[in-house]
């Protein structure tokens, strides 16, 4: 529904949208995807350091709270589990790339031997 939405507006706005369909979906390599998310993720001030960040937070929050405020506790417990879970998906497609890289490095190879 929002994508016919957005095509009328862009239609009744005279704009022709000129975004590659790869682009919009992440691309399907899963090399190019996986160095595209580490770059991103390890620069200095990237994901890596926005979501450490917001873990900090969390937890200093959580400290602040009172004693007996279970309920703000568990709200910043919730997300860091969130955070430590978006973490966990990145390092898994960066992961994912690293290992078709090495499949795609090695394949040569293991055409050469015979089992």
């Amino acid at each position: 529904m929002l994508k016919r939405f957005a095509a009328w507006l862009a239609e009744y706005a005279g704009v022709s949208p000129t975004v590659a369909a790869e682009r919009l979906k992440g691309g399907n390599d899963a090399v190019e995807r996986g160095q595209r998310w580490d770059a991103f993720y390890r620069e200095e001030g990237g994901i890596r350091d926005m979501l450490d960040a917001m873990r900090k937070e969390a937890f200093e929050a959580a400290q602040e709270a009172e004693v007996k405020d279970d309920q703000t506790r568990l709200a910043w417990m919730l997300q860091d589990r969130a955070i430590r879970l978006l973490q966990r998906r990145i390092e898994n497609v960066v992961a994912t790339g690293r290992i078709e890289n090495e499949k795609r490095k090695a394949a040569p190879v293991l055409r050469k031997v015979e089992f």
